[in-house]
């Protein structure tokens, strides 16, 4: 489970406002200095100190060693951040099953207050697994975090673009680097075994592409392992951080190559065989 989900509870108010608190110090500081504490907070110093005793037990803050001086938030630190944020929203209320783990981000089941299933998606861009499972002593660049920040806030808006005319889910917040959307159920393309009549469902993915190209929208990485097959059969578009606007310099190569990868993968996996030159000029044709 998150680590942060697993001491969501346990983390008291007081340690949140103070890990804020550090987070602001960080926009300034890689290793906030000690003799900084003083400043960004109006706390005693003991209470200070008991504060990042709380924080470094509950392992979401670190405390420097031998060439590092000073305390930073490790990423379970902003992920509870952005948690403690989007509760305090009335964004979510629960928190269920990871959906899925991956290597730019790791995606779990929750509930809203209205008792809605959805997904949260905490960005890792730039951090290996094997980092976030050391619980000390790595060195993550502050680099992941801004990156991770500008992907969810990228993602959150391509698809307050497209949806709902294309199939993607719901876009319904997002805070620092972790997005909320509607529940992603279903396998990816890349891992169904079969499909009784794959055409349609090719037919359906390219509409999608047609339909968010006349928006103004190319996804920018599509691929057989971002096209979701839900249970009744039916596709969603997932991951668009990368999404780019019609009029980007770069529009017709990330176009193509997105529906090179669709064609490449139903001609190699279904043996449908379709002109990219025709599909194209078909999405740039109009409705």
């Amino acid at each position: 489970m998150l680590k942060a989900i697993e001491i969501f509870q346990d983390v008291e108010e007081e340690d949140v406002e103070f890990l804020r608190e550090l987070e602001k110090a960080g926009e300034r500081y890689k290793w906030i200095p000690d003799d900084r504490l003083d400043d960004i907070s109006d706390l005693p110093e003991q209470d200070i100190e008991y504060r990042l005793d709380r924080l470094n037990k509950f392992e979401i803050v670190e405390r420097g060693v031998d060439k590092y001086s000073g305390y930073r938030i490790l990423p379970p630190g902003y992920d509870l951040l952005a948690l403690k944020n989007l509760v305090r929203r009335d964004v979510l209320k629960a928190f269920g099953r990871a959906l899925g783990i991956g290597k730019e981000a790791d995606t779990y089941e929750a509930l809203t207050p209205k008792e809605d299933r959805v997904a949260v998606k905490f960005n890792r861009l730039g951090l290996s697994f094997k980092d976030l499972k050391k619980k000390r002593s790595y060195d993550p660049d502050k680099e992941w975090f801004d990156a991770s920040k500008k992907s969810a806030r990228k993602e959150f808006n391509g698809l307050k673009e497209v949806y709902p005319k294309v199939e993607v889910p719901e876009p319904i917040a997002f805070d620092r680097h972790t997005l909320v959307t509607g529940l992603i159920e279903g396998r990816e393309l890349s891992e169904v075994e079969d499909i009784d009549l794959p055409e349609p469902v090719l037919d359906e993915i390219l509409r999608n592409v047609r339909v968010a190209y006349n928006i103004g929208v190319i996804h920018g990485d599509l691929s057989e392992h971002n096209v979701i097959i839900k249970p009744n059969g039916e596709t969603l578009i997932i991951d668009w951080p990368q999404w780019e606007e019609t009029t980007h310099p770069e529009s017709e190569k990330l176009l193509r190559r997105d529906v090179e990868n669709i064609l490449k993968f139903f001609r190699r996996k279904f043996g449908i065989e379709r002109d990219i030159e025709e599909t194209l000029g078909e999405i740039k044709g109009g409705d």
